[in-house]
């Protein structure tokens, strides 16, 4: 009789030393643009003193732009690498926070109660996570009605070669709405759309 592990590998990019090992490497991601900023904050709807979670926050760009904004912003991701360097380089907020969390295997977070978040941005992290856990997590963690999940994601079908393995499809992306929100849209984030923001908002639990 075999039996079959629920522990990503290390080489998956499900797994923390995976990220690590990108993350020590110097890896560079898309950065947030000022466009982006101001779409993000237009469509998630975004008012000061709002708790906001950065899901796959990596150095910690996005984090301190929420918190530059007045929101109290808990960012998480599965590097410890990453996390040390956004605690360095952004250890002047006191409305930041940065742990390291392991969406697909860790339990609840402490400070992730039911009902009391109002913002989650996964951006360019979603693929990586096990979705059907992380959604349904995200619908209990968000306030009923307001709360809202924001996804940035590369759309596979419109992404050069290069970059489309990291993305979603047309039909998962609209797979995404699967009656659980009350509200859903999605709107291009770059030119010709290869980059695009999923907004769920109001969870039906």
């Amino acid at each position: 009789m075999t039996t079959t592990s629920t522990t990503p590998l290390v080489d998956s990019p499900r797994s923390p030393a995976y990220w690590d090992r990108v993350h020590w490497k110097g890896a560079r991601f898309l950065p947030v643009g000022t466009e982006e900023r101001r779409l993000l904050r237009a469509h998630a709807q975004v008012k000061s003193g709002q708790f906001a979670v950065d899901v796959g926050c990596g150095r910690g760009s996005l984090a301190a732009t929420m918190a530059g904004w007045g929101m109290n912003v808990l960012g998480l991701d599965f590097s410890g690498v990453a996390i040390d360097a956004a605690r360095t380089m952004f250890r002047e907020f006191e409305n930041l926070r940065f742990e390291q969390f392991d969406f697909n295997a860790d339990s609840t977070h402490h400070m992730l109660r039911p009902g009391t978040v109002d913002l989650i941005t996964c951006r360019l992290t979603f693929p990586f996570l096990d979705r059907h856990r992380f959604l349904g997590d995200c619908r209990r963690w968000l306030r009923a009605r307001t709360g809202t999940l924001h996804i940035t994601t590369t759309v596979q079908e419109l992404a050069p070669p290069e970059h489309a393995h990291v993305g979603l499809t047309i039909a998962e992306i609209n797979g995404l709405s699967d009656g659980h929100w009350r509200h859903v849209m999605r709107y291009p984030i770059t030119v010709g759309g290869s980059v695009q923001g999923v907004v769920l908002r109001g969870p039906i639990r």
